[in-house]
């Protein structure tokens, strides 16, 4: 984990880079897709959907949420994904849902800069690494000339 800065101005220019976008949605798609059939189970997106730990805060202590209720959730979450409710979902459903995910955070975040205490292989760490990388290229760019 790691504190990043970041606002929805990050995740909106990584979403609009098509190709770094892609790239981290394949790479986080083979990576749960344990048993390599193309397609995500349940089973192999739980533990993602775990990840985004919707559990209830208060003052940002995580409270103990009722176990049936997180289950309730993680099945809801799934068949968002699961576009076709075909019972799995397949890389054109992931990396559909996964930026309708990204906007609304960008959008509930604003554009006004937030701290924010980020997992190493999440998108949004994807999102600030690439900001990162265009910002040094810019600057190098300009220091070149």
């Amino acid at each position: 984990m790691s504190v990043e800065i970041l606002d929805g101005a990050t995740i909106v220019n990584f979403l609009e880079d098509e190709e770094a976008f892609s790239v981290s949605v394949r790479d986080r798609f083979a990576h749960l897709d344990s048993n390599h059939d193309g397609q995500l189970s349940y089973g192999e997106m739980l533990k993602e959907l775990q990840g985004l730990r919707v559990m209830e805060t208060h003052f940002g202590v995580d409270v103990e949420t009722d176990p049936d209720e997180l289950v309730r959730v993680y099945d809801s979450l799934f068949v968002q994904f699961d576009h076709d409710l075909n019972g799995t979902v397949d890389l054109e459903e992931f990396k559909a849902e996964t930026r309708q995910m990204m906007l609304a955070m960008a959008n509930g975040m604003g554009f006004l800069p937030v701290q924010m205490v980020l997992e190493e292989d999440s998108f949004l760490k994807k999102a600030v690494e690439w900001e990162s990388a265009k910002l040094l290229a810019s600057y190098s760019s300009c220091m070149a000339t």
